[in-house]
């Protein structure tokens, strides 16, 4: 399961970034996921993914011009550069659905919203383990920043400067941030329109489906995104900027060369 894991990861980074999105048909936004990361947020995602609703989610932002189209909208909140970006897609999970959640409410008024939760204390202990260690401040995040640093820069200010003080290494502040996006999302959807989905107690497919109206379908629901496979995620992606970095580099030299040269 874990090789399989890997290997799904390994193949599907370089497609997220070098290849073409392809387009389904046109619905609109159907669903906001808007809890945030290491709250089971890949298994919610695959499930929306198994009923019908493709998911667009925080690592598709790893391909540069998804990160492009996705700072439009985020900094401009043009209903024309979601719809650009969300194209193909019926539903948002993860940094983009949490930082914009009440944009896209206004922008896609009969989407549905689900808020997936967890203990804030052991979510904090899988998040402090996992995200900042791999973005915040590492060796990892200074590629990014130097690949995409527009977008990085909104990584840190819609994210971790807007709800975390910047200080994701403070329980204290985290724990506190995750509770207030909790309630503050509760008081701004409305409660017929609201599915609160603890990760840790929902034993399957039955509120999500009930909530979506959609019929139960017969297979086991997905339990994804180990704290190996998220590794594994972030070390794939980091891979291939490099690659990527290594390649400007190597370019940038050998216009260098053709300069002297030919001076």
């Amino acid at each position: 399961m874990k090789h399989g894991v890997a290997f799904t990861v390994l193949i599907l980074v370089p497609f997220l970034l070098f290849i073409p999105e392809i387009h389904g048909e046109k619905k609109g936004l159907r669903v906001i996921l808007c809890g945030f990361s290491r709250t089971g947020t890949m298994s919610l995602m695959t499930a929306l993914d198994m009923l019908g609703f493709p998911c667009f989610h925080g690592s598709h932002l790893a391909k540069p011009s998804t990160g492009h189209l996705f700072l439009r909208a985020f900094k401009y909140g043009n209903p024309k550069d979601w719809n650009n970006l969300l194209d193909g897609y019926a539903a948002i999970a993860d940094f983009p659905a949490v930082c914009s959640y009440q944009e896209l409410m206004k922008i896609y008024p009969d989407a549905k919203v689900i808020l997936n939760i967890r203990d804030p204390d052991r979510w904090y202990n899988s998040f402090s383990e996992t995200i900042p260690k791999n973005t915040h401040g590492s060796e990892r995040n200074i590629i990014f920043k130097l690949l995409t640093p527009l977008l990085a820069h909104y990584v840190q200010v819609g994210f971790y400067d807007k709800f975390l003080c910047s200080k994701p290494q403070d329980r204290e502040i985290c724990v506190r941030a995750f509770q207030k996006h909790i309630s503050e999302v509760i008081q701004h959807v409305s409660p017929a329109n609201l599915l609160i989905y603890d990760i840790e107690k929902e034993k399957g497919w039955n509120s999500l489906c009930a909530f979506l109206n959609v019929s139960i379908p017969d297979i086991p629901f997905p339990r994804v995104n180990e704290r190996k496979a998220f590794e594994t995620l972030v070390n794939s992606i980091a891979t291939v900027h490099s690659i990527v970095l290594l390649l400007y580099i190597a370019c940038f030299i050998s216009i260098l060369l053709c300069i002297i040269v030919y001076m």
